[in-house]
């Protein structure tokens, strides 16, 4: 359990690529359940209880699915557990962080140097996660650091629009 806290973290830290973690099938289950965990956290703490399992279903398998499919399109679908494991490992490694600006939300309401301290921090969150996303594509992919980045961009952009899209914000 060590080693693969310490592998995920070398992957965030853009040191390791995905090929440091085992390609297994329960390790790939058991990361897909943190992911679901945080993603399930985050969006009750930004949305209520309003559909919160539905969200979170839709969030993992639009991300299982999207991955699945760069791979396959790439023909390089024998490094999905690999890869899905760093990206989902990495993003609950991220989970603490993200929850903590998300907790800023109500006192940055009253103090501006508080808004201010949790939107930095939040792009910081967005760009250094690009940047994961990024690096974990590049070594899948065998592609060059610009073109990793642009499908990184271009999944969390369609991500995101995809869930507004498909739960929008009730009035």
């Amino acid at each position: 359990m060590r080693e693969l806290v310490k592998s995920l973290v070398q992957i965030a830290c853009l040191r390791r690529d995905p090929s440091a973690l085992p390609a297994s099938a329960v390790l790939l289950v058991l990361l897909a359940a943190a992911y679901a965990a945080g993603s399930a956290l985050q969006s009750w703490m930004l949305h209520g209880a309003d559909r919160v399992l539905a969200r979170t279903a839709a969030d993992l398998v639009l991300t299982l699915a999207t991955f699945w499919f760069v791979l396959a399109v790439t023909r390089r679908g024998h490094r999905f557990r690999q890869t899905m494991s760093a990206v989902l490992g990495t993003a609950a490694l991220m989970t603490p962080l993200v929850m903590l600006l998300l907790a800023l939300k109500d006192p940055a309401a009253a103090s501006y140097p508080v808004a201010l301290l949790a939107w930095a921090g939040s792009i910081g969150v967005i760009v250094w996660y690009t940047l994961v996303v990024g690096h974990i594509l590049k070594s899948a992919l065998e592609v060059g650091f610009v073109t990793s980045i642009a499908i990184s961009v271009t999944y969390l952009i369609a991500s995101a629009a995809l869930l507004t899209r498909l739960f929008p914000e009730t009035a």
